[in-house]
């Protein structure tokens, strides 16, 4: 009798079985792995192999966007229709026409199986969200305290102005706006407007970022009304002095032409 080969009786008992499965009693008396209760429904002549491994792994899928249906779009993925609701196919719903006999990638969503065959729902603006993240994860460790930035004011709020950093964006706190005190943020600001800010605080783990916009601006300070009139009191009195001092040097001038008459 030869040697007993135990690697590969395990192997192919564990072929075919979803990788990172959660097994209870490895092995029953005939030394035979014990299958798990629930394994991964082998693929059957209903099954669209590569939208269910997209749908197990995360992977992204290309689909064309065919037809407006109730509720979404019908769309084609690796000869397969799947279902794209409004509310998926982008962060801000625009019109048809942009989607329509388009091919775009996709996260699918869900992945079943009914009476009627298939189920499958996918969305593209759960991708686009994940690449915004990453991209704002990216730019934020490039990011440092102090550092001066150009910008575009997205939204004025109440408590503040929102700024695109280029795939980033920041708040500058409306005690941030001017060096003097703003009581409506939309009479300087307004969304479009092109801005240099200071970063004051990055949170990372947050993803915030607190800006000032006041500390790339010349710093202007405003006197109180007592020395607001002091200093125009000042400037008329320097005024009339140098208009004097001109008057009196004119009459010197003319009294200085009459000089070794006799009269």
């Amino acid at each position: 009798m030869g040697d007993f080969d135990f690697g590969s009786l395990v192997n192919d008992q564990f072929s075919g079985i979803r990788r990172g499965y959660k097994f209870g009693k490895a092995f029953n008396e005939d030394k035979l792995i014990v299958r798990p209760k629930k394994p991964v429904v082998e693929v059957g002549s209903e099954d669209n192999v590569t939208i269910k491994t997209a749908w197990e792994t995360g992977d992204t899928v290309s689909g064309l966007v065919e037809k407006e249906t109730k509720g979404g779009y019908e769309v084609t993925v690796a000869g397969q229709r799947a279902f794209c609701p409004f509310s998926q196919i982008d962060k801000f719903k625009k019109e048809s026409a942009e989607y329509l006999g388009r091919k775009f990638d996709f996260i699918v969503t869900e992945y079943s199986k009914d009476d009627r065959g298939l189920n499958v729902v996918v969305s593209r603006r759960a991708l686009i969200e994940v690449q915004e993240q990453a991209m704002k994860e990216a730019m934020l460790e490039q990011l440092n305290e102090g550092e001066t930035l150009n910008g575009i004011v997205t939204r004025v709020m109440d408590f503040g102005a929102f700024v695109d950093l280029g795939g980033v964006e920041g708040l500058i706190p409306a005690r941030e706006v001017a060096w003097e005190r703003v009581e409506d943020l939309n009479t300087v600001l307004k969304s479009g407007d092109a801005v240099t800010v200071k970063i004051m605080r990055i949170d990372r783990e947050e993803g915030k970022i607190s800006l000032s916009r006041k500390e790339c601006m010349n710093r202007v300070f405003k006197r109180d009304p007592a020395d607001e009139a002091a200093a125009k009191s000042a400037a008329e009195v320097a005024e009339w002095m140098k208009a004097n001092a001109e008057k009196n040097a004119n009459v010197g001038s003319m009294a200085s032409a009459f000089d070794g008459l006799k009269i």
